[in-house]
């Protein structure tokens, strides 16, 4: 079993549980061990993670630079709640909305300030559900590594 597993395994105990508010904690952790994204003491590392991520194409220096995620943390854990509540929830299903829904990525300071906590509401009204619609919304483009 690897360490995304574990975090994965975590991630699951909380859901069956229901305890939605301590999920956030798991998630970038289990990010950065499925990406390999960790210290050289196998760690999750945000430094390793800023150096590595996709950012926006206005950072110069990513010392100084925050991650944030395409779809806010509360956002994944409001879907996982959803497919639990329609009796859709399984180890499965939870894992491939982790999968679909949960990136991170690297902006500006300035950038970070211009983003919105949530996504728009048309994201949580309608069937398709694009990533990077607050990042449009805050006219951020983000670079592919």
């Amino acid at each position: 079993m690897t360490d995304a597993d574990i975090e994965l395994q975590h991630i699951w105990l909380e859901v069956q549980a229901e305890r939605w508010h301590n999920i956030p904690r798991f998630l970038f952790s289990f990010y950065c061990y499925k990406h390999n994204l960790v210290s050289k003491t196998n760690k999750p590392c945000w430094e390793t993670a800023r150096n590595e991520l996709p950012a926006s194409s206005s950072v110069q220096t990513r010392k100084n630079s925050v991650i944030d995620p395409l779809v806010p943390e509360e956002a994944v854990v409001g879907l996982l709640k959803t497919l639990s509540k329609d009796g859709e929830m399984s180890f499965d299903a939870m894992a491939k909305t982790l999968d679909t829904f949960l990136h991170y990525v690297v902006v500006s300071k300035q950038e970070h300030a211009k983003l919105k906590p949530n996504m728009p509401a048309s994201w949580y009204q309608g069937h398709e559900k694009p990533l990077m619609a607050r990042f449009d919304l805050a006219g951020i483009s983000i670079q592919s590594r």
